[in-house]
């Protein structure tokens, strides 16, 4: 975590930034080889047994037991397609009561070894607060619940008035309220925050050309900000002054814990074509029928000397899937995967039942 004490420089680059940490540098545990569960709502049970608390909050079993604003809205999501609406309640009654702003996003973490002051940093995560709203949105039309969607549509139009900005030649969506804009501008963003199947639920909800621009804006600079010997999509990436995109130079220049999200976003929302998923594919297949490694260095093609986790290969196996060539089995969550890995794995596992017909 990036200490709280540099929030107060705003125009050093990522001074507030709501980056969570995650395990880059060392090896996952493997999952064991018992007998998984198969469908979406027994995997929830698990994943729900093991990181989400009586009260609702959602443990981060890789990085200190915290808690932030991007599992609180993908327990969220899980429970709504699980369709265990006792959870959905806690865990957002919980979200709402210890992370909602005075306005409608929310403070991106809260760390419960911090007894005097958990939120210590009121700035938010836009992907937190995108993936609330559209759990919000999901679940409102699923339980037929109105003060769902009424909540959404605040926070909806925070988002929109408050994160999608200018930068230069492009439009952005900006990682967090503070911390990532320089003096000449935004500089810095995180493409796997652009969570492309919330966009289209987002306009039916609080409709508005925005959603769509920041879509084809995301699309954009996935095939613009492409590095490295397979060309892919770097966990962060700097905008210059004249427009120009380059590997962030604040975080390890990577494709890595971070973007491994993106291509699970553009396959869930229908946009994965065969020329957006192609890289990722090229990276992946070049180790056969291994686990491919967690991370790339896009500056000097270097790879992690472990594996990824299973909701890496989950994901890896989705794209697989939708590319033809392979059969559509994703592993599922094993006895040691950390709330991280979990997370994707099972996310995965949703968004195979959810895809659209895709574009070609």
């Amino acid at each position: 975590m990036l200490p709280r004490l540099l929030a107060a420089l705003m125009l050093v680059l990522v001074a507030a930034s709501p980056v969570p940490a995650r395990a880059d540098d060392a090896a996952p545990s493997p999952p064991t080889a018992t007998a998984p569960p198969a469908t979406v709502a027994e995997q929830w049970a698990v994943y729900r047994g093991r990181f989400v608390t009586d009260d609702g909050r959602v443990v981060d079993t890789g990085n200190k037991e915290v808690s932030h604003t991007e599992g609180q809205g993908w327990a969220m999501l899980l429970a709504q397609a699980a369709g265990d609406r006792a959870s959905f309640t806690r865990i957002w009654d919980w979200t709402r009561s210890k992370l909602q702003r005075h306005d409608a996003l929310f403070s991106w973490r809260y760390d419960p070894n911090d007894e005097k002051k958990p939120v210590s940093d009121t700035n938010d995560a836009s992907d937190g607060d995108i993936l609330i709203a559209w759990a919000l949105i999901r679940a409102g039309r699923t339980w037929d619940e109105p003060d769902y969607t009424r909540e959404a549509r605040r926070i909806l139009s925070d988002i929109r008035r408050r994160l999608i900005v200018r930068a230069p030649g492009r439009t952005v969506l900006l990682p967090g309220l503070s911390g990532f804009k320089g003096k000449d501008g935004v500089s810095l963003i995180n493409p796997s925050y652009y969570i492309y199947p919330a966009l289209a639920d987002f306009n039916a909800v609080l409709p508005g050309p925005e959603w769509g621009r920041l879509r084809q804006a995301g699309l954009n600079l996935l095939s613009d900000a492409r590095f490295g010997r397979w060309g892919l999509t770097p966990d962060w990436v700097n905008i210059g002054r004249d427009g120009d995109l380059s590997v962030a130079t604040k975080f390890p220049p990577r494709f890595g814990f971070e973007a491994i999200r993106v291509p699970l976003y553009l396959i869930w929302a229908g946009e994965a074509t065969p020329p957006r998923l192609a890289s990722y594919l090229d990276f992946w297949n070049d180790y056969g029928g291994k686990p491919a490694p967690a991370w790339t260095d896009l500056k000097d093609n270097s790879v992690a000397p472990y594996a990824g986790p299973t909701g890496f290969r989950a994901i890896t196996e989705l794209a697989r899937a939708v590319g033809g060539t392979a059969p559509a089995t994703l592993p599922t969550i094993g006895d040691k995967d950390d709330y991280y890995s979990a997370s994707l794995a099972l996310l995965a596992a949703v968004a195979q039942g959810e895809i659209p017909r895709q574009a070609h």
